[in-house]
Formats: C-alpha cells, sequence, structure tokens
C-alpha cells in the first residue's frame, strides 16, 4: 500500500469532527503528483488534491459528496465552509471530500474545472477504499466554487481516469449529482447526460439569480431533475448559514432531495397499490404519506387518491417503483381533502339534476359539480384516534408483494 493509502487509512479511522480550524485539516490526498496552484509554488502542499472526511464506522450511507469551496487555495474556505459541509454529511451518514483547487478566472479555465472531474474519477476509482458507492459521487460548489463545478459537471463530462489501477481506463468523470450554492453557470449547448441539479440561489445578487433561473429553465427543457431555493437576504459568502435562521435551512433541504432522489441507498424501490377508506368508506379524494421508520430510505413517499380518471375506483392509489418506497417498515399518514368526490367532467350525466338520478350520479353520489367539502385537509396517523400507537404498514421485497393494499383509519 503506497504512503498516500497508509494516510487515508488513518484518516478513515479517526473519523471527522463537524469543524475543523485550518491546522486541523486531515492529510489531503494528491489528484496527481505534479501541477501546482495557480500564481504558486511548486510545494505538494499547493498541488490540486482533496481532504476526505468520512463518517463513522457503521454509519455511513455509500454516498459522497465532493466540495468544492469558493476559494479552493484559501485556507480558511477550506477549514471554514468546506471542513463545517463536510462534517455536518458525515453526520447524515454522507462521505464529504473537500477540494483544493484552483480559482476559476474571468471566463473560465478548463484545466482548473478538470480539477474537478479528475476528483470525481479518482473518487469512483478508488471508491471501494472509501467505503462509498460509485454511482452514488456529487459534487457541490459554493459560490465561485459553485461556478466551477458548474463549468465542470456540465461543460467537461469525460477526461483520463486519475488514479485508477489502470492509466488507460476510462472512469466517468459526471458527477452522479450536483448542488449549486450562490453560484452557477450553465451548460454547453451540445452537453449531454446532465446530473440531477440543487440548487440554491439568493434574489440579493441579481446576477447569481439570472444565472441560477436560465439554468434552471435549461434543466427544465431538457427534463433534468432539478430544486431551486431562493432566499432574499444572501451573498456568495453565506456558506452554510449556520446562524441565520432562515438561509441556515437550506442543509437540510439539500439532504432531503438527496434522500428522497434515492442517493442514499442502492437498494431496490417497489411498486405499491391499495385502497384507502375512512370511517368505512373510500376516501374520496386525499394523500397516503409513507414515511420510513428506523431506516435510512428514500425519504417519504406519497400515495395521490385523486379519483378523476375513469376507471380508476374510489379511495385507489398507486405508486410506481421508480417513485416508490424500499422494502421495510413505515408511519402511515392519510390526508383527507373532502368527503365527497371533486368532479371534473361536465358529463350531461353528473351534472342534469332532471329526474331520478343516473347510473353515473347514483355510483358517485351527486349530480352536480361540488367543491372541496371539509374546512381543511384532515390527516390521520393512527387506525383509531385514542391508540397509543402510530399506525405503522410494512411493505415486502418484490414487485408483486404490495399491490393489494388495504389502508383504513377512522376518524372516531
Amino acid at each position: 500500500m503506497s504512503a498516500r493509502f497508509l494516510v487515508l487509512a488513518a484518516v478513515m479511522s479517526s473519523g471527522a469532527p463537524a469543524l475543523l480550524a485550518a491546522a486541523d485539516l486531515p492529510a489531503p490526498v494528491l489528484l496527481q503528483s505534479a501541477g501546482t496552484m495557480a500564481g504558486q509554488g511548486g510545494a505538494s502542499g499547493d498541488a490540486p488534491a482533496f481532504y476526505p472526511f468520512l463518517p463513522p464506522a457503521g454509519k455511513g450511507t455509500g454516498c459522497a459528496v465532493l466540495i468544492v469551496p469558493a476559494d479552493g487555495s484559501k485556507a480558511g474556505d477550506l477549514a471554514g465552509e468546506g471542513a463545517q459541509m463536510a462534517g455536518w454529511l458525515n453526520e447524515q451518514g454522507i462521505a464529504g471530500f473537500v477540494l483544493r483547487h484552483r480559482n476559476l478566472p474571468a471566463g473560465g479555465d478548463v484545466a482548473a474545472s478538470t480539477e474537478v472531474n479528475q476528483a470525481v474519477q479518482f473518487l469512483r476509482a478508488h471508491a471501494a477504499d472509501f467505503k462509498i458507492s460509485p454511482r452514488r459521487i456529487g459534487v457541490l460548489g459554493f459560490a465561485a466554487g459553485a461556478e466551477l463545478a458548474a463549468d465542470a459537471a456540465y461543460n467537461h463530462q469525460s477526461a483520463p481516469a486519475t488514479g485508477a489501477n489502470d492509466p488507460g481506463e476510462k472512469i466517468s468523470s459526471r458527477p452522479d449529482f450536483l448542488a449549486l450554492i450562490w453560484g452557477s453557470a450553465l451548460p454547453a449547448a451540445d452537453a449531454a447526460l446532465l446530473p440531477p441539479t440543487f440548487l440554491v440561489g439568493s434574489t440579493r445578487t441579481s446576477d447569481g439569480m439570472s444565472g441560477m433561473i436560465d439554468l434552471w429553465t435549461k434543466l427544465r427543457a431538457a427534463r433534468v431533475p432539478v430544486d431551486a431555493h431562493f432566499f432574499s437576504q444572501a451573498d456568495p459568502a453565506s456558506g452554510m448559514a449556520k446562524n441565520s435562521p432562515s438561509l441556515g435551512l437550506w442543509p437540510g433541504m439539500f439532504y432531503a432531495w438527496v434522500r428522497f432522489s434515492g442517493f442514499l441507498t442502492e437498494e431496490p424501490k417497489v411498486p405499491i397499490k391499495g385502497l384507502a377508506s375512512l370511517d368505512g368508506r373510500p376516501l374520496p379524494h386525499g394523500y397516503i404519506i409513507f414515511t420510513p421508520v428506523d431506516f435510512v430510505g428514500t425519504g417519504p413517499v406519497i400515495g395521490r387518491v385523486i379519483n378523476s380518471t375513469a376507471g380508476i375506483p374510489i379511495g385507489e392509489f398507486s405508486v410506481p417503483a421508480e417513485q416508490g418506497p424500499l422494502a421495510g417498515r413505515y408511519k402511515v399518514d392519510v390526508r383527507q381533502n373532502m368527503n365527497r368526490w371533486l368532479s371534473n367532467s361536465f358529463s350531461g350525466e353528473l351534472v342534469n339534476a332532471r329526474g331520478g338520478a343516473t347510473p353515473a350520479q347514483a355510483y358517485f353520489g351527486h349530480h352536480r359539480l361540488l367543491g372541496p367539502s371539509i374546512d381543511d385537509q384532515h390527516s390521520f396517523t393512527k387506525v383509531h384516534p385514542t391508540d397509543r400507537e402510530d399506525f405503522i404498514i410494512e411493505f415486502k421485497p418484490g414487485t408483486e408483494a404490495n399491490l393489494d393494499l388495504k389502508i383504513e383509519v377512522f376518524s372516531k
């Protein structure tokens, strides 16, 4: 084992605190043996590298995030927003790797953005050494680091592998997901395979806001999954904004997005289908929310009871496998939107009130268009309101095991 990986093994076994001083950064892993930061000397301490921060043993999810600070050559940014973010990710079971990089000059710099690509390739090539999944590696950039991260992810997606066992081996440098915080860049016109993207911007920095809106528009047009969050009081120096009751919410939003997108697990999702009833009658309109119990899954899963599609029984919900839960135990929350079916049909069989009820009117229980018929959305998290235990359901493995579910709750 090389000296580099002896250092790596020591870092992996020790874990990482949530916040470090510059002098306490772990030993860096060099991306290349030659090459230095722009405008600096040739010492190895200036070479492109990353600092590994790994979650405690037994807590890792296999997900990894390469963190690109605003100033990758500044110890304060590396130990500040970089190490802070890495430590916070470790608490969520996510490995964090803080990139020491050259800064992106005006007009961009292929060499600088290539360092992000090299780091992604290196992590993917040595995923087993870091106990991470090569299929769940993301990149998160702050301010100017976000521009660098976006430039690398969107416009320079292929390069020779770095650090692989076989120097000629081709390993993708495309991150599996991307988070741009207080900064962004647009993809090239011919860019392909754009990763799912999470955006955090501010109306205070109008140029950055405009760029993010343009990026959001392009990603939406390309049908790339994208979440965007804009705050009114922020600037590129906000970082994690740990002291702000408003801005400081974005890391939790990011974690929820990563979790809901399925990057915290490689377990297969399962489809679900069933009928929901309230007080012994099919639920006319609402939602069934399933939240994982005692394990990190894909986040809450929502089954919608809409009943506005012909041929769908009242109370039926279904979720396809790609949006479904993992096998395991889930809390159930039944949300009632109304107690009569809401028709969006202008069929004469439904709106005609003359004479006796038509078969359609008899089936749906009304003969005119109805609006919502309760004061507010009602939530039922127990089978009976007097129950002490939450309503828990367990999904079984397999594609056919959860297609005849019965979700029944009572209001009294």
